[in-house]
């Protein structure tokens, strides 16, 4: 039924009867859609969603109400019992950063006001991120409760930061949001992936693996530390190679293959040799670089017991370049 008929329908009825279908309609409607669609607010007040879109745009304003969000999520108010927020507000708490991550898009970032709302999609980037992997919200999908990936909304900051003013410092500072937390629900490589995207020239890619290779060192810095007082050091580990393999994609995308692969092979840090080259030979047949391939593959080849999926892909590469000699 349409809506011009739905209130054509209407008109047959009392005030009365509109009260019981109202509530039998209410009745049906599931607890999670309730949620979502925050129906008990829009019930107690009808004129809420109209006064939203009439809201000043003044960034001060949101500013404020952002700064006092994120005093309140980082202190753990949305996830736990207390007496500033109340029981009912907690699951709303993603209304509130939709609300946020629409109202701090409406400001281009080269104004002075976006360049204020690029550092808040940040701060709110950091406690969502922080939120999907510690229990601080009243769930724990942080990124799909606001319905943005987390590469989509890195991917917005990125854009933020350099489109229009780029520096060393503002590509340094979104490096640094690449140590954050991992949405257990996307690949870790999707943030990464989305990095390399945004690099559009070569000066900057340079840049960039100047900067990443900086971290590695840093995170190696970390391990030997870590080791010394002999504390856990996997997620150290991870972090350092997915720098790593960030690195390599880079070089890759420079038609540097040689050196990527040097590189790689200098600095990643896995147990077992077979686990690491696997790793390098899918990120080459990722990128297509079937002669690369070949000629990796092969020159491990009495180093290595590869395993049988590589095997096959050898088999298979091969043909594909129409190469001889299969071993």
């Amino acid at each position: 039924m349409k809506v011009v008929e739905l209130r054509e329908e209407l008109k047959k009825y009392k005030e009365v009867d509109k009260d019981k279908i109202i509530i039998e309609l209410y009745k049906r409607i599931p607890k999670k859609v309730k949620e979502e669609y925050d129906i008990d607010g829009f019930i107690k007040d009808v004129n809420a969603k109209k006064e939203t879109k009439e809201e000043s745009k003044d960034i001060e304003t949101l500013v404020k109400e952002i700064d006092y969000f994120l005093k309140c999520a980082w202190a753990g108010l949305y996830a736990s019992p207390n007496r500033i927020i109340p029981k009912n507000e907690r699951s709303k708490w993603r209304f509130k950063v939709k609300r946020f991550y629409k109202e701090l898009n409406s400001y281009k970032p080269d104004t002075k006001e976006g360049i204020i709302a690029t550092y808040y999609f940040i701060e709110l980037f950091k406690i969502l991120s922080y939120g999907s992997c510690s229990l601080t919200f009243s769930n724990w999908e942080t990124f799909k409760a606001i319905q943005v990936s987390q590469s989509d909304y890195f991917d917005l900051i990125i854009k933020r930061k350099l489109t229009n003013n780029f520096s060393k410092d503002n590509l340094k500072d979104i490096i640094k949001l690449l140590r954050l937390e991992k949405d257990p629900y996307e690949l870790s490589s999707e943030m990464f992936d989305t990095f390399i995207y945004n690099l559009n020239t070569i000066d900057i890619k340079n840049i960039a693996i100047e900067l990443l290779d900086k971290e590695v060192s840093n995170c190696k810095e970390e391990i030997v530390k870590l080791n010394k007082e002999r504390k856990e050091t996997f997620y150290e580990k991870e972090l350092c190679n997915d720098f790593i393999e960030c690195i390599l994609k880079i070089y890759l995308s420079l038609y540097e293959v040689d050196t990527g692969i040097k590189y790689y092979h200098e600095n990643y840090i896995k147990e077992k040799s077979e686990v690491k080259e696997y790793i390098l030979l899918e990120i080459l047949k990722d990128n297509e670089l079937y002669n690369d391939w070949i000629k990796e593959y092969e020159s491990k080849l009495n180093e290595i017991d590869y395993r049988d999926s590589l095997k096959k892909d050898y088999i298979e590469i091969k043909n594909k370049c129409k190469l001889t000699n299969i071993k």
